[in-house]
């Protein structure tokens, strides 16, 4: 019911199973001909063939466009087969380093959101109170008025397909329409609950759906019910076809009586049931995974159907469908074969090749809707971005955005959808490649099975995990030093696995300082808890901060641990960590992380958790933002209407703890206020007030300065010179520091909190903004209590500021993060009140020239 319908299908031979003997012919000029025994298959393929006659006569009409680019490789699988550093074209400036990446987004989360929003609503509109969203067939129709079950049914199909998509998209956006206790959602449920699903699809879709809510008995008995059916529904030869034929139950096995869309959907459903903890017996995926690797072409793709293993070198028939299908499906039997945790990777043939067949064809220009699942679910499993250097969830976001219609819903293309099924397939297609992804893992070998991959389901398993136990959706990608550092700020965690020094370059040490300066945070996992990995990381680790911050066992007390107030060890688990003082920069964890992982290992919760708390403190308890919004700043729009140098105040000391906090706190300026900003980093001796407009100071601890600092710091702020400054993570050493020194510059002149009606807050200059009500991060609110107004110190001579303070944090602000533990405004508001401290000091100078 939501599969192209083919030659094979029941439907289209009333209540008899017609027996389909092909016998192909010979294939020199590359045509595939089929001999049918059964008149009505050779009246489809007659209708078949007469579509690609009238697709080559008249182009303008063709439903499908096929399209073949050159062998391409997979992003970051070799260094030589890819971009190389030197030759991106930059055009975006990205966070914390001023250089810029390659990213130019075609499609805005907020447009996605927009259609998911009107999808969503096209659904509930067709929901009808007694049939929810089934779209009888007539036998069907049939069959379900008079209670009679002669024919195999699809009864039930939609509406666990709609009801999976709605629950899917309640449960990432929180839509309260698609509350589960709301009345669309609560009727689709009940009629859910009660289902006995009497075909593969049925089955697989209800099992999919009832696995997004609560394990409650009711719903847990659903799904022991689906795995039951589903595994008593496989043949032999580890293949589906629509239902089980009461001939052969229990394992039964007809040469032609499979296909492969059955066949990926009946593992998708078993795995479901696996993930809410129904225990299925590990024969089942090696059965399934057989079927798939004997069903393989020498070309590395899969095709619809066939009556024997296909050991042709050519592209099988649909491959476009079912390649990426049966890459995912491994994946899935592979999760639960291979889970004894491994040193040495062991690349599966079958999905290299798969993949290399993927990165010949993949075009991203796909109209079938049940295409683009396919690949979307291949790309959530495998974490790479791109397939044939084409990023799949932008090409397909981009596609839809633009293919809905005005009511909300979608065209499906391809047989047998009608324009629920094929709006449900989209509202999952948009919504869960637009989730968060929380975690990235390096790629930093040439190859796609290195060793950074030996364990290669632990990353997704973990995230599997934490989506399910904290009720979240999220993703995880794959990354490479190839790849721009653009892509590894989609996700605020970076994960380096190994039992050997991974011998990072000069250039690779670059990328993941640049990772760090952006407000990224890496995670270490040793290898069967290998000594020498440990080392490397914290040889690697050290150069990436020159040194200048130790690597050191955490501390019992550390917040990593406590995060979560409920959670408790026995013992230090041992972790070491590199802090700039502000947070942690670099965790490296002496235990096996990804083999307990990759074994999924659920009772061994310590693993589980520790790591949980990272995702808590990278997101500072809160959500984290999806796909497409991106920590990149774009160059601004129109051209610069103002001008002003900000200089970096060099001491001794920690004074540029965040170096990517001032390059994005510039490019943010550029683009939103059209105001130019030209960074340097001085000394004091060097502040004048001719050629440095604002000088900015940050820290953590305490300060001194000699006499001629002060006194040139002195000179600079009577002669025009203005000062911001804060303390970095809120620490009040460097606020003791700091008032000592302006108290020193400026004796008769108190340092007073600055009024709420002050120009310099309500924005009463070119391009200021009222900045009276402020947000502060959650950390600040757990600490001291809610506050909405900000709270800064200045210094006022000749009737203007020219010292503004803030003991809360602001620098860390600048780079759009929410990391737990940092007394400070929230990244907005941090950057508002930057943003109007430099107007304001602009529209002094200007009103004084």
């Amino acid at each position: 019911m939501c599969q192209p319908l083919e030659p094979t299908d029941g439907r289209f031979r009333g209540l008899r199973t017609a027996e389909r003997v092909w016998t192909r012919y010979d294939d020199r000029r590359s045509k595939k001909e089929y001999r049918y025994h059964d008149w009505d298959c050779m009246f489809l393929r007659a209708c078949q063939r007469f579509t690609i006659w009238l697709a080559i006569l008249s182009p303008g009409i063709a439903t499908e466009t096929l399209a073949v680019t050159p062998r391409l490789m997979v992003p970051g699988a070799s260094r030589a087969g890819n971009v190389h550093r030197a030759d991106r074209s930059l055009q975006h400036t990205v966070v914390g380093h001023g250089s810029t990446a390659e990213i130019k987004p075609r499609v805005r989360s907020s447009q996605v959101i927009r259609a998911i929003d009107r999808g969503v609503k096209y659904l509930l509109e067709q929901e009808d109170k007694t049939t929810l969203w089934e779209g009888f067939w007539p036998e069907d129709k049939k069959a379900h008025t008079s209670g009679k079950t002669a024919f195999p049914r699809q009864f039930g199909g939609e509406t666990a397909l709609v009801t999976e998509a709605l629950l899917d998209v309640g449960q990432s956006l929180h839509i309260p329409a698609l509350n589960i206790y709301a009345p669309p959602l609560r009727r689709a449920i009940h009629f859910l609950a009660g289902l006995h699903p009497q075909s593969t699809y049925v089955a697989s879709f209800q099992a999919n759906a009832m696995a997004l809510l609560p394990a409650k008995p009711q719903y847990v008995r659903v799904l022991q019910t689906d795995a039951r059916y589903l595994q008593r529904a496989m043949n032999r030869d580890g293949a589906y076809t629509y239902w089980i034929i009461p001939r052969y139950v229990g394992f039964g096995h007809r040469p032609n009586l499979w296909d492969n869309s059955n066949s990926q959907y009946g593992v998708l459903g078993v795995w479901a049931c696996g993930h809410q903890g129904i225990a299925i017996p590990r024969r089942y995926w090696v059965r399934a995974a057989d079927h798939w690797r004997r069903t393989q072409s020498f070309s590395g793709a899969w095709g619809y159907s066939g009556s024997k293993p296909i050991r042709r070198a050519r592209t099988p028939w649909r491959a476009a469908d079912f390649t990426p299908a049966g890459l995912a499906s491994l994946l899935i039997c592979d999760e639960f074969i291979h889970q004894q945790p491994r040193l040495n990777p062991q690349p599966d043939p079958n999905v290299l090749r798969g993949m290399a067949w993927i990165n010949r064809h993949f075009t991203g220009k796909i109209r079938s809707l049940y295409e683009i699942y396919n690949y979307v679910r291949l790309g959530l499993a495998c974490g790479l971005q791109t397939f044939a250097r084409h990023n799949w969830y932008d090409d397909f976001a981009e596609h839809l955005v633009k293919k809905q219609r005005r009511n909300g819903s979608w065209k499906g293309h391809f047989i047998g959808a009608d324009r629920n099924v094929s709006t449900a397939y989209a509202l999952l297609t948009l919504d869960r490649g637009l989730n968060p992804i929380l975690l990235s893992k390096l790629q930093y070998n040439k190859s796609d099975a290195g060793v950074w991959n030996a364990r290669p389901r632990d990353a997704a398993n973990f995230i599997s995990w934490i989506s399910r136990t904290f009720e979240t959706p999220l993703n995880w990608q794959v990354v490479s030093f190839n790849t721009p550092v653009s892509d590894w700020l989609n996700s605020p965690l970076l994960l380096i696995t190994g039992d050997a020094d991974p011998h990072f370059s000069p250039g690779d040490i670059a990328e993941l300082r640049q990772y760090l300066h952006a407000g990224g945070i890496i995670l270490a996992s040793c290898d069967g808890r290998s000594a020498v990995f440990q080392k490397a990381m914290i040889h690697y680790a050290r150069q990436t901060v020159h040194q200048r911050y130790p690597v050191k066992p955490l501390a019992a007390a550390s917040m990593l641990y406590h995060i979560q107030p409920w959670l408790h060890f026995r013992r230090n688990p041992g972790l070491l960590a590199m802090s700039n003082g502000v947070r942690y920069l670099w965790i490296i964890s002496p235990l096996d992380l990804g083999g307990v992982w990759q074994a999924r290992q659920l009772n061994r919760k310590r693993d589980w958790e520790i790591p949980a708390n990272l995702y808590f403190y990278a997101n500072g308890k809160g959500a984290l933002s999806n796909r497409l919004h991106s920590l990149v700043v774009a160059p601004p729009t129109g051209a610069i209407k103002r001008r002003l140098s900000v200089a970096q105040i060099k001491y001794a000391g920690h004074w540029n703890l965040e170096p990517g906090a001032w390059p994005r706190m510039a490019a943010l300026a550029a683009r939103a206020n059209r105001l130019g900003v030209r960074l340097a980093r001085v000394v004091p001796a060097q502040l004048h007030a001719a050629n440095c407009d604002l000088a900015v100071m940050t820290g953590t601890g305490h300060f001194t300065f000699r006499s001629p600092q002060i006194a040139a710091l002195g000179r600079y702020l009577r002669h025009g010179g203005m000062l911001l400054g804060d303390a970095a993570g809120g620490k009040p050493a460097f606020t003791d520091s700091f008032v000592k020194l302006i108290r020193i510059i400026f004796p008769h002149v108190p340092l007073v909190s600055i009024p709420l009606n002050a120009s310099l807050l309500m924005g009463k200059f070119p391009g200021g903004t009222n900045v009276t009500r402020v947000k502060y991060r959650k950390f600040v609110t757990a600490v001291d209590g809610l506050q909405t107004h900000p709270h800064l110190l200045g210094i006022k001579w000749h009737g203007r500021w020219v010292v503004v303070y803030s003991q809360y944090d602001m620098t860390s602000g600048f780079l759009g993060t929410n990391t737990w533990g940092i007394r400070g405004y929230a990244p907005a508001s941090s950057q508002a009140l930057a943003t109007n401290v430099m107007l304001y000091d602009w529209a002094q100078r200007h009103a004084r020239h």
